[in-house]
């Protein structure tokens, strides 16, 4: 990575380290997520292939520890200054971080992304990777979270909800770092609409957690945080103020021989600094011989919302989640296996609820999102070839209301008695028939296979191909009956499609 030395405007200014853009992807995609569906025919819509492509290319098992679906060209700008302080073991860095996000309709969003200032102080005979930090994100501090898988960790922005997510959440942390353990201890605050005094108020959240190296191949990690979420706005309409926090606990063990504890890249300060060299997306290595991981992880959150049985009360409501992540590698094999459990209401945490700010009724059936994948791939070096195979189960969350649905934009006017939902993610609803045959629809599991392949040109340059049979009897869009009010049906439960990429990344 080249870099661009900036002097200040005196000569005893030390220089300032500038992009090249740090963690840059530039992806261009040939796609088509059904070839056995056209426009118009199932919901999401599903045109024909194209160039271009986004999460409805996906599967269940993609992007686990990523907020990305990895079909995007986005870059990030990191303005980047280090240097000692007037005080002895103390070291000051600051850095500037823009994600430049190409939006597939064309244009472009620049966004913060967790821009920070911090301090270090090592005292002396402490070790090069120990000391004393604080760092301080004046902007955003979403990358500042709870948990160690990104598809459940918790914490971030939206955890004041997306009416603060969307203006940005400052916050700190302050943590100690020695040889075997780390602990930290940090806060956000987050400006939302009061609905009763039609005026922003701060709310206010507070993290911590540690982690120790029990041996050398064994770690163990936790942490939890204390979230204000504002009041209800529903019962704000009634002259009722009541709060909503939100709460929860974190843990993790991994066992590792031969590599190193991973995390997501989404959970990293970027740098730009040419003594510290960071390759992000470097090619894998095949050292040789047995290297492998097995990863635990489970939270428990909970947060008070609106009693939908009892007026003007609110009630807590509790949310579970657990993942089981294992990878080895042979000489030129590689094995992984993923499990993943997630509650309802997980998947909705930070939205909160279903409907937002409300408890699922007394009676409700609730089923968590369950899956597991397994996947391997192998690697001919003298043709810098790896194909490989994915194979997944899921059963998704899904609902069932012992209340009628009433007519609304979701479900769609029209709708009536009570129905199974399926939710696929936060807000991402099926809704499925009343019956099905002489009994009561219900979220069947899906089942789906990917075959895979990457080609690399160069140490930065790519050629990627997927081609993926998925199952899901869950598919529903909505016709009009004979009555003209639209109900759902179901969709062909087969879907075929592939991906292929030509892709840079450094």
């Amino acid at each position: 990575m080249q870099t661009l030395a900036l002097t200040g405007l005196t000569a005893l200014s030390a220089p300032a380290w500038a992009g090249d853009f740090v963690d840059t992807r530039l992806s261009f995609v040939f796609a088509d997520d059904n070839v056995l569906a056209g426009a118009g025919e199932t919901t999401p819509n599903s045109p024909n292939a194209r160039f271009g492509a986004g999460n409805q290319n996906t599967q269940f098992y993609d992007n686990f520890n990523t907020k990305f679906s990895g079909f995007e060209s986005l870059s990030n700008i990191v303005l980047y200054k280090r240097m000692p302080a007037f005080f002895e073991g103390l070291t000051t860095e600051a850095a500037l971080t823009l994600l430049v996000l190409e939006r597939p309709s064309g244009g472009v969003d620049i966004l913060d992304n967790s821009s920070y200032v911090r301090l270090n102080y090592q005292p002396p005979g402490w070790g090069e990777k120990e000391g004393l930090s604080l760092t301080g994100f004046p902007v955003s501090a979403d990358r500042f979270r709870l948990g160690y898988a990104y598809r459940i960790s918790w914490g971030g922005s939206p955890i004041f909800t997306n009416r603060a997510a969307a203006a940005g959440v400052p916050g700190a942390k302050l943590q100690l770092t020695r040889d075997t353990w780390y602990a930290y201890l940090g806060g956000k605050t987050a400006l939302v609409l009061n609905d009763l005094v039609l005026e922003q108020e701060t709310l206010y959240g507070v993290m911590g957690g540690a982690g120790w190296d029990i041996l050398e191949t064994l770690r163990v990690e936790a942490g939890g945080g204390f979230f204000q979420k504002g009041i209800v706005p529903g019962l704000a309409n009634q002259g009722i103020e009541a709060s909503v926090n939100a709460a929860g606990v974190s843990g993790q063990i991994v066992y590792h021989v031969g590599v190193p504890v991973g995390t997501s890249i989404d959970f990293r300060l970027y740098k730009n600094d040419p003594e510290i060299y960071q390759r992000f997306f470097a090619p894998e290595q095949y050292p040789g011989g047995l290297s492998y991981s097995v990863s635990l992880e489970g939270s428990y959150l909970t947060q008070t919302l609106q009693d939908p049985d009892t007026f003007g009360a609110t009630k807590p409501q509790g949310a579970t989640a657990l993942a089981l992540q294992g990878r080895a590698k042979f000489n030129l094999l590689r094995f992984n296996v993923l499990a993943l459990y997630r509650s309802l209401s997980f998947i909705q945490f930070d939205v909160p609820g279903f409907p937002p700010f409300q408890d699922f009724p007394t009676g409700t059936e609730l089923k968590p999102e369950m899956f597991v994948a397994v996947g391997a791939d192998y690697h001919l070096p003298d043709l810098h070839l790896t194909p490989g195979f994915i194979l997944g189960v899921q059963q998704p969350a899904s609902f069932r209301s012992p209340q009628p649905l009433i007519g609304g934009s979701n479900p769609p006017l029209g709708i009536s008695g009570t129905r199974t939902v399926v939710v696929r993610d936060a807000n991402q609803l099926s809704i499925l028939p009343s019956t099905c045959g002489s009994g009561v629809c219900e979220a069947e599991p899906i089942l789906s296979a990917k075959a895979t392949f990457r080609w690399d040109l160069s140490e930065s340059v790519a050629a990627v191909g997927e081609v993926y049979y998925t199952y899901d009897t869950n598919r529903t869009t909505f016709e009009d009956d004979v009555t003209g009010i639209a109900q759902p049906n179901f969709e062909k439960p087969h879907a075929l499609g592939f991906n292929t990429l030509l892709q840079a990344r450094f």
